[in-house]
């Protein structure tokens, strides 16, 4: 296949990321707030550059095209495991085998894969990211649950996302409607979920809220969808896009937590704990 067909090929995927393959070939995101998107890419792979990936196995929830995945392996992970569900993306399956296919990886890819069935993979994982998924989840604890099934004792979990600044603390906001962020936490209400899923916080950074760009300044894709939502008559699509340069009601700042899990005494269950995590409290594990 020529280069211009393989571009082609490439340019016909909906790429989040973007990738530079080499002699020319490039997937472009088609995200349409794409400068506020590589912000938050640029913040995660700062955390992620204190991590020594060599010679680790790592788990990427929700990989998406793989981007992460190939970060890791490019880093020096020798066995990543890239998951994702492929009945809950709206881009086609096909951009992770495509970018597989030109850097030449040995990324494993299942992507049927649900995060409420992470422990029926039965594997175990030097490193676990889990990046821009829990406030899309409608069960956000028993996915952590099964994140943390999959932890050794040693292994080092990353979290991404949007916590709310402007709510009570431990105060958590469901709207299952909104497609971007259907669950908003505070730090202090994610906080309360990781430890009660047997984590361990090690540091926590936040992203600088970006200064909201003026209407003229929103790129030409943000614009001409706007237009074509307003000619379709497109209520949602047209609120959603709006939203995008509006101040959040209830605040909104990105946060990366690394974390780790750990076994023991867990203050916040005075009783046995849900999902199989009795095994990690000496106090309920009956096996022991």
């Amino acid at each position: 296949m020529g280069d211009a067909s393989l571009q082609a090929k490439i340019d016909s995927v909906n790429w989040y990321h973007e990738f530079d393959f080499g002699n020319g070939l490039v997937a472009r995101t088609k995200t349409p707030d794409e400068a506020t998107h590589r912000a938050i890419w640029n913040f995660i792979e700062t955390g992620l550059k204190t991590i020594d990936f060599q010679g680790k196995s790592v788990l990427d929830i929700g990989c998406w095209d793989g981007y992460w995945s190939f970060y890791a392996e490019k880093h020096g992970a020798t066995n990543v495991l890239a998951t994702d569900d492929r009945t809950q993306n709206w881009s086609n399956d096909q951009g992770i085998h495509i970018a597989k296919e030109l850097l030449k990886s040995s990324v494993r890819i299942n992507q049927d894969v649900s995060v409420y069935k992470l422990a029926d993979l039965k594997e175990k994982f030097d490193v676990i990211l889990f990046l821009g998924v829990y406030y899309h989840l409608f069960d956000p604890f028993y996915a952590l649950t099964q994140i943390r099934h999959c932890c050794h004792p040693d292994t080092i979990v990353f979290i991404d996302g949007p916590v709310g600044t402007e709510m009570s603390p431990g105060e958590v906001l469901y709207d299952f409607t909104n497609r971007r962020v259907e669950l908003l936490p505070t730090t202090e209400a994610l906080r309360q979920m990781i430890q009660a899923a047997y984590f361990t916080e090690l540091d926590c950074s936040y992203l600088e809220p970006p200064v909201p760009p003026p209407p003229g300044r929103l790129g030409w894709r943000w614009r001409l969808g706007l237009v074509r939502d307003a000619l379709a008559g497109a209520r949602s699509e047209i609120r959603k896009k709006t939203e995008m340069i509006l101040p959040p009601r209830t605040g909104n700042r990105r946060l990366l937590m690394k974390c780790k899990p750990f076994s023991g005494k867990n203050p916040i269950y005075d009783y046995t704990p849900p999902f199989g995590l009795n095994a990690y409290d000496s106090r309920f594990d009956k096996s022991s």
